[in-house]
């Protein structure tokens, strides 16, 4: 009988997980924690013996959800169709690849939710009553506060019940029944968030036609983003930087985040530590670490820039900078926050479709002041809102430290900046060093399956002493540029980039052959792999900004990748939605294989690019402009010294 079957199923895997050795090896990319199922199951061939009764025994007496599914069992007894239909869409049946990680038995979505269809009459079988799709799980892996990039997987059944039954009517205590429905409600922020969109929407559309707003319309905003223009205060190789290094880190994204719904993932991961290429995917890491370089760089330019021939500096250029600095920033972050808040619950539905509290968990709605102040690094940062910004709250830290570090390079102290530029370097090998040290196998990173990856992610890949290596190198790597007034031979150039991408390839396929080496160089790798990197780019950008670029240069500055730039700090904000809206839009799991994420990556960045543009238009650009204006009558009625560059990181 079906229903034994799964009764069976059930029993069975609570009988594995209680008595043998279930291993859930943890491996995280970047910032997620991702469980897999690796199991040596073996058990005993005990019965089990059961009756149809034996389901109701687990449901509360004389309830509606009792008599209907009494009257499901005796329709499949009389094999009706409606019955039939109904347990057919149960996920009872063992898929193949158990041992490769397949712990999705979602059933079928649709057929549990739909009437069965007749092609030979055309027409629908009446069932007695409507049905809801539940899963059936371990009540430990099931908690609401779970954010969706670090919920761990569990065995998930697919159960379709009488729209009468809820997760109250069952009394099991070794498992936990979820029933799902796809009702929604408008809440205060989904109302407050769509009609913020449609006023900036009418904003900017009535801006075309006014004069002295005509700068905020659409129609300017596009061609500013797809201007070709070249402006010589720029270095235009940078945007080929930032821009491959975006499509690096959606890769590397989109990758990861489809591994919820793998039904290979263990293969996955063999791979992963098996695979020359793929070290590719997993080095997307240093794709962050490459921004930071870019923000530390482009932060002393600002300065060299906007204090050229001047020796004075003062507490209002401080207020100035910090200010510009936030207001670029958390414009287009509240927005993308509000609707990753209340919008994303109804942006599609599945049998794993967060319908309740959408792509973020419960505790954002307490915690969200951390992501708009910067700190949600420090402020559970795994139960944090949008938790891809930790790289947007370490990188507002690092500037407002930057000024602070090049003050004495304004006064001519030139030394004194070098020398601490050097100190806070030195601080972050040492304290990186120590952290990972003293924690048990953190010297395997974010990869390690025996790694605690979320203490890692917490202790050191999130954390501003962990990170400031790049950034610091980059504000270095800039001040150089402007002293550097010779020329270097051939010889020496052919030698540092041999040596810049000796130190890239190390930084990328180190973790490939880390089990040939001690544990020493494990951690020696972790805390000098970001620095090393930061080194590499550095001289790529350093041979670009003296005219030894070459070809690379050519590349690099390649018109395309300027609109891409353009757009990169909203697609950093707004792609992990696009992601997560694809894959908990699945109604089955995948089988991963490279021609699945190329596509998914092609049809990812299309979305995140097209999405970002009409980011930009009705809030990137519109508060930019404001704040311009804004700045420059400060300016002009203090008599302080302008900067026209952009104080970017990502923009």
């Amino acid at each position: 009988m079906i229903v034994c079957r799964f009764l069976l199923f059930i029993v069975l895997i609570n009988t594995l997980l209680a008595y043998e050795s279930w291993t859930f090896p943890r491996s995280t990319s970047f910032h997620h924690t991702l469980e897999l199922f690796h199991a040596r199951a073996t058990t005993s061939h005990s019965s089990f013996s059961f009756t149809l009764s034996s389901l109701l025994s687990f449901v509360v007496n004389e309830t509606h959800c009792h008599d209907d599914l009494l009257l499901l069992m005796n329709g499949f007894l009389q094999k009706e169709k409606w019955a039939l239909k109904i347990i057919d869409s149960w996920g009872i049946k063992p898929p193949a690849g158990l041992l490769e990680g397949s712990h999705l038995w979602l059933g079928s979505y649709d057929e549990c939710l739909h009437p069965l269809y007749l092609p030979t009459n055309q027409t629908h079988v009446i069932q007695p009553y409507h049905t809801k799709y539940c899963t059936v799980s371990s009540p430990s892996n099931t908690t609401d506060d779970d954010n969706v990039f670090f919920a761990k997987p569990a065995l998930i059944i697919g159960i379709c019940l009488p729209i009468s039954c809820h997760s109250h009517d069952f009394h099991i205590e070794s498992l936990a029944i979820q029933c799902r429905s796809d009702e929604r409600y408008f809440s205060i922020g989904t109302t407050y968030t769509i009609s913020l969109i449609i006023l900036l929407s009418l904003f900017v559309c009535f801006a075309t036609f006014i004069p002295f707003l005509n700068e905020y319309s659409p129609i300017t905003t596009l061609k500013k983003i797809f201007s070709l223009k070249k402006s010589p205060s720029t270095y235009s190789f940078i945007n080929g930087i930032r821009a491959i290094s975006l499509l690096w880190i959606i890769l590397g994204h989109s990758y990861i985040f489809y591994l919820t719904i793998a039904d290979n993932v263990v293969h996955i991961f063999d791979n992963i530590h098996n695979s020359l290429l793929l070290q590719l995917i997993v080095g997307a890491v240093y794709g962050v670490d490459t921004f930071f370089f870019i923000s530390g760089f482009l932060a002393v330019s600002v300065f060299v820039t906007t204090f050229q021939n001047q020796n004075v500096f003062r507490i209002q250029h401080l207020f100035c900078y910090y200010f510009h600095r936030y207001c670029r920033l958390i414009p287009t972050l509240v927005f993308v926050l509000l609707i990753s808040m209340h919008l994303t619950p109804w942006m599609g539905s599945g049998p794993i479709f967060p319908t309740v509290n959408g792509f973020e968990v419960p505790t954002c709605h307490k915690h969200w002041w951390a992501t708009i102040l910067f700190l949600n690094n420090f402020v559970s940062p795994t139960q944090a809102c949008l938790p891809v910004t930790w790289y947007i709250a370490n990188d507002f830290q690092f500037h407002l430290l930057a000024p602070i570090l090049l003050i004495p390079f304004i006064l001519n102290r030139r030394r004194l900046t070098y020398a601490l530029l050097l100190i806070i370097l030195l601080i972050n090998i040492i304290t990186t060093i120590c952290i990972i040290s003293r924690n048990p196998h953190f010297e395997g990173g974010l990869i390690d399956f025996d790694s605690p990856s979320l203490d890692f992610f917490e202790k050191v890949y999130i954390t501003p002493w962990c990170r400031i290596g790049p950034f610091i190198i980059g504000m270095i790597t800039r001040l150089i540029i402007e002293q550097y007034h010779s020329t270097l031979s051939k010889i020496k150039i052919i030698l540092y980039t041999i040596i810049s991408i000796i130190l890239a390839m190390i930084c990328i396929y180190f973790p490939f052959y880390s089990t040939y080496f001690p544990k020493f160089f494990g951690i020696i790798y972790q805390s000098l792999s970001r620095q090393c990197w930061a080194i590499a780019v550095g001289w790529l950008i350093f041979a670009c900004s003296t005219n030894h670029g070459g070809l690379i240069n050519k590349i690099l500055s390649w018109p395309l990748w300027t609109i891409i730039a353009r757009l990169s700090y909203s697609a950093y904000l707004i792609h992990p939605i696009i992601i997560l809206t694809q894959v908990y839009n699945h109604l089955t799991t995948i089988h991963y294989q490279t021609s699945i994420v190329l596509n998914n990556f092609i049809s990812q960045i299309i979305l995140t690019l097209f999405t970002s543009i009409f980011v930009v238009i009705l809030v990137e650009m519109p508060c930019s402009l404001f704040e311009k204006q804004i700045r420059k009558h400060y300016n002009d009625k203090k008599q302080m010294p302008i900067n026209q560059q952009t104080y970017g990181t990502i923009s």
